[in-house]
């Protein structure tokens, strides 16, 4: 009855979109601040690299939850 029904289960990249968003951003920030010159108002420079260390560490927790994300599918698609 039920012979030609398929169910997909690889890991989809759920968190992906965020994770370019976060990235483009991040190397954005990274490009004002090298644009930045010895005359940018020492405020601003410290604001860019504070974002830019945020960023960073928001990219990494949500890589490594992606990552969880794929474990937890590939454990679950070897119980099948």
């Amino acid at each position: 009855m039920y012979k030609n029904v398929k169910i997909d289960l690889t890991p989809l990249p759920i968190l992906e979109e965020l994770i370019e968003d976060l990235t483009n951003k991040y190397l954005t920030q990274k490009a004002v601040l090298a644009s930045c010159g010895e005359y940018a108002d020492p405020h601003l420079v410290q604001g860019l690299e504070s974002d830019i260390k945020l960023l960073d560490e928001v990219l990494e927790r949500v890589y490594d939850q992606q990552q969880l994300i794929n474990l937890r599918a590939e454990q679950i698609i070897g119980l099948n």
